[in-house]
């Protein structure tokens, strides 16, 4: 009896080992478990992502370049020929309206002067004897001392040396305005940006010295093409991009030309504000169109560009409790600064990936940590 009861203590003993042994097992089996689980959620790729939402239009801004140039621009030249003497301004210096500028050498302007006036004194002497001698023979005919022949000749010589005198007295005021005109003078206030000449030239008249810009007042001339030329309208006002900062523009003039080769009409504007722009400057025109058609807003981080120009987002589904990347394919419609506005296989309330640095695996699991709608900002095509 002591050895079956000793027997049976041994076995309970046993039997209660083996239970707590098997809970043990079962209980690290269960921790195990619960640390892989987690232990894969923390190995998941953490990806914040946006909710796509479908709109049927979109606004599409573009941006059309030209160049800053002055209301004025002017090559000045002399009106005479001959040679320089003295080129008094420099490129880049300001010049006031009337100011010389350079001067011919007045020499042989002189020279031509006092030629002319001696021609024309010459011219009148003969005038004076040609008068005189038609007086004698028209005398003459009244007393039956000369013909009517006579009379005609002497009235061809006097009416011919009054046209002579007629013509050498215009030389003369040619040849002194042409001295008058050995001073180039600036035609308004302005900056010399260019020379082509210099002392001891010889010149043509109208070949020109300097270039001037005006001062003051600036322009912008942009090409805009034709079918959005009707966007625009004389005393329009728009803000336009430069580097050194946005000015004010008003239209002062639309072309009715199109460019042959750009289908394009030239914009004018008058700068109203000058935050020390220079002409030649860039400057940028920006132009909001609305569009019709269904699409998206997405990241332009969140395309992937495919196979022969493909493209391409990675969205996160829900499948069984856990996040997957799935990708589909889109088309861009439109681009801005920072966003596409794409169609295709997207669905309206799709988890589009926000940034894709680098490629996903089709399947591959993810964590996502931050979500927020798409919005819709206005696209900017360069």
């Amino acid at each position: 009896m002591g050895f079956l009861a000793r027997l049976g203590r041994g076995f309970l003993w046993l039997v209660g080992l083996a239970a707590v042994l098997g809970a043990a097992i079962f209980g690290g089996r269960e921790v195990i478990a619960r640390g892989n689980a987690e232990e894969q959620e923390a190995r998941a790729l953490p990806v914040s992502v946006i909710e796509a939402r479908y709109q049927d239009r979109y606004e599409e801004r573009r941006l059309f370049a030209g160049r800053i140039a002055p209301a004025q621009v002017a090559d000045v030249a002399f009106e005479v020929a001959g040679e320089i003497e003295e080129v008094t301004a420099k490129v880049g210096d300001r010049v006031a309206k009337g100011q010389t500028l350079a001067t011919l050498d007045q020499r042989r302007l002189s020279l031509r002067t006092e030629e002319a006036a001696a021609s024309l004194a010459d011219a009148r002497a003969q005038l004076d004897r040609a008068e005189a001698s038609y007086k004698r023979v028209a005398e003459l005919l009244e007393q039956g001392f000369a013909t009517d022949q006579e009379r005609d000749d002497a009235l061809a010589a006097r009416n011919g040396a009054r046209e002579r005198v007629r013509l050498l007295t215009r030389s003369l005021e040619r040849a002194r305005e042409d001295e008058g005109d050995a001073s180039l003078r600036a035609p308004f206030d302005g900056f010399v940006v260019a020379r082509y000449a210099d002392a001891g030239a010889i010149l043509t008249a109208g070949q020109p010295v300097l270039r001037l810009n005006e001062r003051g007042t600036l322009e912008a001339e942009i090409a805009v093409p034709d079918r959005m030329a009707d966007m625009v309208e004389v005393g329009d006002q728009f803000d336009l991009l430069t580097d050194e900062g946005d000015v004010r523009g008003s239209v002062e003039g639309v072309s009715g030309e199109i460019d042959p080769l750009t289908r394009s009409r030239l914009v004018r504007l008058i700068i109203t504000e000058d935050p020390g722009l220079s002409p030649g400057s860039l400057v940028r025109l920006a132009l909001t169109q609305e569009r019709s058609a269904r699409g998206v807003w997405v990241p332009l981080t969140a395309l992937q560009e495919g196979y022969r120009g493909l493209w391409s987002v990675y969205v996160v589904e829900n499948e069984d409790g856990q996040d997957l990347i799935r990708r589909k394919d889109i088309e861009i419609l439109s681009l801005a600064e920072e966003r596409a506005y794409v169609t295709g296989t997207l669905e309206d309330g799709d988890r589009v990936v926000e940034t894709s640095t680098f490629r996903f695996v089709p399947g591959q699991r993810v964590r996502v940590v931050g979500s927020a709608p798409t919005g819709a900002p206005t696209s900017s095509l360069r």
